[in-house]
């Protein structure tokens, strides 16, 4: 009897040993799982950035189609430029569908963030979000007042209250 209850124990002890192994691979790999989305999130960011560089220059966002100012300056979020042949369903990264422009300095414009935005056929009853960004960070919002979901992305000018809040503290 005394080899079979040392058989059992050896035998969950292994059953333990294993047991621990397993949770401590699971917390690391959970672990890497997060700091992975937060560094895909950091590059989509960076694409982003890269993608409308050349947008800095106000001009050559008007000369890309990025020419009507929906909503003349608002509050915390500057001037809307739109184009409207990129207003579709999809979420494209490299391809938002808004400019947003606040005045800076002495008759210029700084680009201060982009905006996604998808059209909304009932308001309602509005589909889901479109997939944005990675993880759960970027909060889309419904527009009523142009039936768009839109997520704002503050791309040039940092932002306090998050780089996906809709408004900025720092813009009057």
């Amino acid at each position: 009897m005394k080899n079979s209850s040392s058989h059992l124990m050896h035998c969950n002890s292994k059953k333990l040993s294993m047991l621990f192994l397993f949770a401590f691979f699971s917390a690391c790999l959970f672990s890497g799982c997060a700091k992975t989305r937060k560094q895909q999130l950091e590059q989509e960011i960076g694409f982003v950035r890269n993608a409308v560089a050349p947008y800095m220059d106000k001009k050559k966002a008007i000369a890309d189609g990025y020419d009507t100012d929906v909503t003349g300056y608002r509050t915390q979020m500057g001037f809307h430029y739109v184009n409207g042949s990129l207003l579709d369903d999809k979420f494209e990264l490299g391809r938002p569908e808004l400019m947003l422009y606040a005045p800076y300095g002495n008759d210029t414009m700084k680009l201060v963030a982009v905006e996604y935005a998808t059209p909304i056929t009932d308001i309602n009853n509005p589909p889901p979000p479109p997939e944005g960004f990675t993880g759960s960070h970027d909060v889309w919002e419904i527009n009523t007042e142009f039936n768009l979901w839109t997520l704002h992305v503050w791309i040039g000018l940092e932002n306090t209250h998050g780089i996906f809040s809709p408004h900025n503290p720092k813009l009057p």
